[in-house]
């Protein structure tokens, strides 16, 4: 039997995470795919929660994607969880700033179905 895995998803557009838990519910592989609008409700629901990945939008109010890898990383409990992290822009700054957190896994927007299972697929190992 294969291991199906449970994903939190953190972007401020609702369309995008409905987008992504669309696609990711095609698969057999996940189990859960948890909403969250912001770094806030991401962090809230990761402690009641255990997941494999988490995939985090760039650019979100009051807590960039960034900062929340930053003090994820950080975190005893949370730092040896998966992240992408996915942008409709990265600076050069930003993307050297993501891989100094560990981040080995970015995904530009727009992405299709086959591009994020792509990534996730290698991310987790399936």
């Amino acid at each position: 039997m294969k291991k199906k895995f449970s994903v939190l998803v953190i972007d401020d557009e609702e369309k995008i995470c409905k987008i992504i838990k669309i696609f990711l519910d095609m698969s057999s592989r996940f189990s859960n795919v948890v909403l969250a609008k912001d770094a806030l409700e991401g962090m809230m629901k990761l402690n009641n929660q255990e997941f494999d990945l988490i995939i985090v939008d760039k650019s979100m109010p009051n807590r960039t994607g960034l900062e929340f890898i930053e003090n994820l990383k950080k975190s005893f409990k949370f730092g040896k969880v998966k992240v992408l992290l996915i942008s409709g822009c990265l600076t050069k700054e930003e993307t050297l700033f993501a891989m100094k957190l560990g981040v080995k896994n970015i995904l530009v927007k727009p992405f299709n179905r086959q591009k994020l299972m792509e990534k996730v697929s290698t991310i987790l190992d399936f």
